[in-house]
């Protein structure tokens, strides 16, 4: 059984309706929330500050809009445990 994460609704939500928020918002910025589109943002920055403005520290999804994800899921080397060099 794989493992519950925070933003496990928000991810599953954005899956769902992607195709759809590439044909409207290809390249820019989601803001979601539960099951709730929020609003779509130029830069992450500012879907940043609004997530923060209408959540303050609550967990809430940011995801850019393009074709194929470019998500790398490595924690012990985004916690610091490891270190890559290059």
């Amino acid at each position: 059984m794989a493992k519950n994460t925070i933003l496990d609704k928000e991810i599953s939500f954005y899956k769902k309706n992607k195709k759809d928020y590439l044909s409207k918002y290809k390249s820019q910025f989601v803001l979601i929330k539960n099951d709730n589109f929020l609003g779509n943002y130029t830069t992450e920055n500012e879907a940043y500050n609004a997530g923060v403005e209408k959540f303050g520290t609550e967990p809430f999804l940011i995801k850019q809009v393009i074709e194929e994800d470019e998500t790398d899921d490595v924690p012990s080397l985004t916690i610091g445990i490891i270190h890559a060099s290059i």
